[in-house]
């Protein structure tokens, strides 16, 4: 799907295309500066301003604060979205994660290799112990179980390696190479790929050709060989691990005990499943990209976990922006910005949901994040760029030829504890009181949950 740049500037039309039974009507949506809330969404609390090299998800603490990788440096965005700084290491910070009991950890990146470092205090960050590692940090925040974290580096032969660290002490106590990072299972038991084998051509990532469930003290307990190669896991709360595999993407479930129950490809022509799911206790929620059609559809799919049966397919919302001359034209009444077109923009899915206690779903569509219940239909918006998305550009000045516009996918939102959920836009961070708790027993894709531990809640 290709990136086009529009040479015009394009505006939002406040009359959103949208069902009426979605948000309850077409009077309940406000504006908030330049963000338009809908339906039962939340309010917009604040935008912070944090620029490119900000490493995401961040860790969502209880408070309403967030700890973010900016750079080489740990920051705090507290509850009015001032941003402070708490650590500067001088090297490049992946996303931190914590072990919920008031240390924090990070991987970084310089001239001499990676560190896996410790900082206790969740609201000091005071520097503990650092462990030295070759190669650079995979972009994945450590996972942390009851004594012990796991970090994976990428070393000069391009393959990753996953180190097992004592949580107190930073030691060393088991390498594993050609490994992705690990999730950790309920069971105390982790889940990680292992044995390179070449690169996904569609998303462009590692493809490994196992799956491994291994014991605390590192025996192993089972192993799932994939014919074509795995790019992407999440584990669930069962036992359940979900795996997607490499070429023409497929989900498959795999249970406790390492045997395939299920597999699903999904039901549209050119489509394939674009990540591992969010995972709950009985649905899993992924994205799937097509490919090759005359108008991208890019759903969310909700498969029941049980026998992988589709429970609902939602495909997004669209929105009208008009597109306006960069100077004045004439017209009968005088010299005025003119409207030259209007454009069609459909809001698909951009990437995984995240979950809230009460069932609801928030999912980000390009320049907007949507809120669904239970069975897939949208109960609020909030939009913060409309001509964000997949757009399709109606005659020009008389010029007959249209065209998409799609300027790619974005971050998953992340939800806090106390239910404030923060949405990043690649400059600024978005933040809005839902009233709805983070689920505790789902696995929020990528990382586990709001302290981005890599554990799947007991």
């Amino acid at each position: 799907m290709p990136l086009l740049r529009l040479t015009f500037t394009l505006s939002l039309l406040l009359a959103l295309v949208l069902p009426l039974a979605a948000c309850g009507g077409d009077d309940v949506c406000t504006e908030h500066g330049a963000v338009t809330v809908c339906g039962d969404f939340g309010e917009p609390l604040y935008v912070a301003q944090l620029g490119g090299a900000t490493q995401w998800p961040p860790v969502a603490v209880e408070t309403g604060r967030l700890l973010v990788a900016r750079g080489t440096t740990l920051v705090e965005i507290d509850a009015k979205g001032t941003v402070h700084t708490l650590q500067q290491v001088g090297e490049t910070l992946t996303a931190p994660s914590t072990d919920g009991k008031g240390t924090i950890f990070g991987v970084s990146s310089g001239a001499n290799g990676a560190t896996v470092r410790s900082w206790t205090g969740m609201e000091t960050a005071t520097p503990g112990w650092t462990r030295s590692l070759p190669g650079t940090a995979l972009g994945s925040p450590p996972s942390v179980s009851d004594g012990q974290v796991y970090a994976a580096v990428r070393e000069g032969n391009g393959h990753g390696t996953l180190y097992t660290i004592g949580r107190e002490d930073g030691a060393i106590l088991r390498v594993r190479e050609g490994s992705s990072q690990a999730a950790v299972v309920p069971d105390g038991t982790l889940r990680y790929l292992t044995t390179p084998n070449g690169t996904d051509g569609f998303a462009g990532a590692p493809i490994y050709a196992s799956l491994v469930a291994e014991h605390p003290d590192g025996s192993v307990a089972w192993t799932v060989a994939e014919p074509q190669g795995i790019v992407d896991f999440a584990p669930g709360p069962n036992g359940d691990t979900f795996y997607v595999t490499g070429g023409v993407h497929v989900l498959k479930r795999v249970t406790g005990l390492g045997q395939v129950a299920w597999s699903f490809n999904p039901p549209c022509a050119n489509c394939t499943v674009a990540a591992a799911p969010t995972v709950s206790e009985d649905v899993v929620y992924f994205p799937v990209w097509e490919e090759h059609q005359q108008e991208f559809i890019d759903p969310l799919f909700a498969l029941n976990i049980a026998d992988g049966s589709q429970r609902w397919v939602y495909d997004g919302f669209s929105s009208r922006s008009n597109s306006f001359s960069p100077g004045k034209l004439l017209n009968p009444f005088g010299f005025t910005q003119a409207p030259v077109s209007t454009t069609d923009v459909k809001h698909h899915p951009a990437g995984r949901p995240v979950m809230a206690q009460d069932g609801t779903l928030y999912v980000s569509t390009d320049g907007s994040v949507a809120a669904l219940d239970k069975n897939g239909y949208m109960i609020g918006l909030a939009m913060y760029d409309a001509t964000a998305g997949e757009v399709m550009l109606e005659a020009h000045l008389g010029d007959a030829a249209t065209s998409w516009i799609n300027p790619g996918i974005r971050p998953s939102p992340v939800l806090g504890p106390d239910g404030t959920l923060y949405v990043w836009d690649g400059v600024a961070v978005h933040a809005f009181a839902t009233g709805r708790k983070a689920e505790t027993s789902a696995w929020i894709a990528p990382f586990g949950g709001p302290d981005n531990a890599g554990r799947v809640p007991k």
